[in-house]
């Protein structure tokens, strides 16, 4: 499960940022991107744990 979500969301956000760039909107100051950061993080270390198992 976590092949398919971690890329998909991966590639979201990196469309999302470039979304913010090409409309001049500050990326650090948007909370939203902090919030998907930490989400991916923590699927990571879950992916991670997985595979360990």
């Amino acid at each position: 499960m976590y092949k398919k979500i971690i890329p998909v969301v991966m590639v979201i956000f990196v469309l999302w940022i470039l979304l913010q760039i090409s409309l001049n909107m500050e990326i650090f100051q948007n909370p939203m991107n902090y919030f998907v950061v930490i989400t991916l993080f923590f699927l990571c270390i879950q992916a991670l744990i997985k595979l360990k198992q």
